[in-house]
């Protein structure tokens, strides 16, 4: 009897089939035909990867973006054939398109030549995949060093491609510099830049922005978000729009996105399912997720960054709890908060001798409703309190000591809410840091009080209290309609992004992530004003309450 070779995508007929095709002269000849197809498929695909190979649904949506944005964000569960997919697309650029530029990231030089120049040779044509060296191309290659020199020049396009790892850059991150990447003229996909497994920040992919603007190139981004919605990964995911979902099977159907469009970054983001792979051992991925968290599936089968894995606070949600002057959605917009007779402004310092003061001011309205309007040092101003890196979260750029003393900070003060046209009504400040006593006797409540700034201590208690009393600022139910009878209790201006990274990020986690505590204590000190009950709205004429409960709608 006549035998297919086994293929997960090529079906071969069935024992039924081939009974009844056999039973005639002009059967037994269709089989025939069929098995020689079939077997010939197999071996071009294996041959010949790039030009007769089978592209897998989560591929076919790199692509999609690849042909509509600059740049694409793909997020992809354990073994779904990310890399590969990045691979194939690079070397059609390469194959198609002349006198190109681009460079292929890597987290070491390790991952870079098993991993990433690996999965690129893997695509090379056959009739390159021997030593070739001339005046336009030159492609050396061993398993064990991968491409001579970091790179190769395709012959016949003299496009060039260099392997780099984001260590090289973190030591050194001129090496980019008097570089273009990409097309002049691009025939199909003009990829300039591939960044394998990237879980660095965003100053890498700031700087390639740049060195691909001049041949209007685009960025392949791609990695499993094992550690959650980091600030890189919110940038691109805040106020994202799904296109188009997929059912997964590890989470009883729930539809999860495959396709977003990203207007923040205007950028495709797209999600490859390692059940989408028949290449990559799912049955053994199901098997050992077996058990395991929601979240943990949607990160490792899926590729969904989820937040509730990293944050203490897993109901806060940009969509929901991010407001600007525009309305979102649900129709919520940032109110103006200067008529003191509807709000009560607080303010809130957590001061650092290291490091800068940092600080926030918030509304309280007659509803109990909580609007953090401001923080310092803002993140568009000063840049990133807290930077993702190596180690994990350290201190960044905003936190870098500007100098003030006391009557700078109050001066500063003054001026910014002199600005908002705001008057703060009750401050705030950290009770250890504020009441330490400097070389006069003199702590922080009598120094800022000499020039017109008077602040009562935070509360003392533990920061776990805290953040049981925050869980109830964001408490909603999020399977219901958002309205005036579901909805959280303190909504943050999408200007304080110190803080909203604070609130995704921080997990009490000590040293690990020690930079993100201080806009997190902030917000604690607020919500824990009051005794506890958290902040109070009073009426423009008298100091009455007009406190409303403290739990959630």
């Amino acid at each position: 009897m006549i035998e297919f070779t086994q293929h997960p995508l090529l079906k071969p007929p069935t024992d039924e089939e081939i009974l009844r095709l056999t039973e005639t002269k002009a059967g037994s000849e269709e089989l025939l035909k069929w098995h020689k197809s079939h077997e010939e498929a197999i071996i071009s695909a294996t041959n010949e990867p790039l030009k007769h190979g089978f592209d897998l649904d989560g591929w076919n949506r790199i692509k999609w973006g690849m042909s509509n944005y600059n740049e694409v964000l793909a997020l992809g569960g354990n073994r779904s054939g990310k890399t590969t997919g990045c691979a194939k697309i690079v070397m059609q650029a390469v194959t198609e398109s002349a006198n190109g530029h681009i460079v292929c990231f890597s987290q070491n030089e390790d991952t870079s030549i098993k991993v990433q120049q690996a999965a690129v040779w893997e695509m090379m044509p056959r009739e390159f995949k021997k030593k070739t060296k001339g005046i336009e191309g030159y492609i050396n290659f061993s398993m064990q060093n991968g491409f001579t020199a970091k790179s190769f020049i395709f012959p016949d396009t003299k496009t060039r491609v260099d392997f780099k790892t984001y260590t090289q850059f973190s030591n050194n991150q001129s090496i980019l510099e008097g570089f273009e990447f990409g097309f002049p003229s691009a025939v199909g996909f003009n990829v300039g830049a591939w960044l394998d497994e990237y879980l660095g920040d965003a100053t890498l992919v700031d700087t390639l922005r740049f060195r691909l603007a001049t041949r209007d190139s685009s960025m392949l981004i791609g990695f499993t978000p094992i550690d959650g919605y980091t600030p890189f990964i919110g940038d691109y995911a805040k106020g994202a729009e799904t296109l188009e979902t997929r059912k997964a099977e590890l989470l009883n159907g729930r539809k999860l996105p495959v396709k977003q469009y990203s207007p923040n970054r205007d950028a495709a983001i797209v999600y490859l399912h390692s059940d989408e792979n028949p290449f990559g051992g799912y049955d053994r991925i199901k098997k050992d997720l077996r058990g395991r968290s929601d979240e943990q599936i949607l990160v490792r089968a899926y590729g969904y960054p989820v937040r509730s894995i990293t944050a203490l606070l897993p109901k806060f949600s940009t969509s929901v709890n991010v407001l600007t002057d525009e309305p979102n959605k649900y129709g919520h917009k940032l109110p103006d908060i200067r008529d003191r007779s509807k709000y009560t402004i607080y303010h809130v310092v957590d001061p650092a001798g290291a490091r800068n003061f940092v600080s926030l001011w918030a509304a309280v309205d007659a509803q109990g409703l909580v609007y953090i309007v401001k923080e310092w040092p803002d993140r568009d101003t000063y840049g990133e309190w807290a930077t993702f890196g190596d180690p994990k979260w350290k201190y960044g750029p905003a936190s870098k000591k500007i100098g003030y003393d006391v009557k700078g900070y109050a001066d500063l003060f003054k001026e910014i809410e002199q600005d908002m046209g705001i008057v703060a009504h009750e401050r705030i400040g950290d009770s250890r840091y504020f009441a330490r006593e400097n070389e006069n006797n003199v702590d922080l409540f009598q120094s800022f009080s000499d020039y017109d700034l008077d602040f009562i201590p935070s509360s003392g208690q533990m920061e776990k209290d805290g953040i049981v009393a925050l869980d109830e600022w964001f408490e909603y139910n999020e399977d219901g309609n958002i309205d005036l009878a579901n909805r959280p209790r303190c909504y943050i201006s999408s200007e304080c992004g110190n803080l909203i990274d604070s609130l995704i990020n921080y997990q009490s986690n000590g040293k690990a992530d020690e930079a993100l505590k201080d806009f997190f204590d902030l917000i604690r000190y607020l919500r824990m004003a009051n005794g506890g009950l958290g902040p109070d709205h009073f009426t423009n004429n008298s100091l009455e309450s007009t406190k409303v409960g403290s739990g959630g709608y």
